[in-house]
């Protein structure tokens, strides 16, 4: 972003030195509306199939551990981790429930991981809502982590295994 501000301040500046006022454009805020309508900014779907995430710092925060233990749950599956486009570390919201790591998380992720190696995908599947296969009623929808967060570790790990067969086949 630091790019686009300088390209455009160096832009305006050219104006200046080319004698063009800058005061007949208009008011400054609305300037910058005008200009940033114009951007041709993508919001990624993941953002709405992912939900809120945590920094770094603010899951250490929410956790009450410091950043080496973060990094020991992640590699041990036990904390989801996600790498943004722009090279951003983000952890889903999803899988701390009062201050803590749902139970179940490395069961279910290391089960994931058989059937493909892609934490995106794995973060979809926990925080999209399924069917209830208990029940004859197919508008009862929840997500996996929910089950999980209710202590269905068993069977979500069952499922999980399934669906990492499916990838795989």
């Amino acid at each position: 972003m630091d790019e686009i501000v300088a390209a455009v301040r160096a832009r305006l500046l050219e104006r200046v030195d080319r004698g063009e006022e800058l005061t007949n454009l208009g008011d400054a805020d609305e300037v910058a509306e005008q200009v940033v309508e114009r951007l041709p900014i993508a919001v990624s779907p993941w953002v709405e199939i992912v939900g809120p995430c945590y920094t770094s710092g603010s899951l250490q925060k929410e956790l009450g551990r410091g950043r080496a233990a973060v990094s020991k749950a992640v590699a041990e599956l036990r904390l989801l981790r996600l790498r943004t486009a722009d090279g951003q570390t983000v952890y889903p919201a999803f899988q701390v429930v009062n201050g803590a790591i749902v139970p179940g998380m490395r069961e279910v992720l290391s089960e994931l991981r058989r059937g493909i190696d892609d934490e995106w995908t794995w973060a979809q599947w926990l925080n999209t809502p399924v069917p209830d296969q208990s029940s004859e009623d197919v508008s009862n929808r929840r997500r996996n982590i929910d089950r999980l967060i209710a202590g269905e570790v068993d069977a979500v790990v069952t499922s999980a295994a399934r669906t990492a067969a499916s990838w795989a086949a």
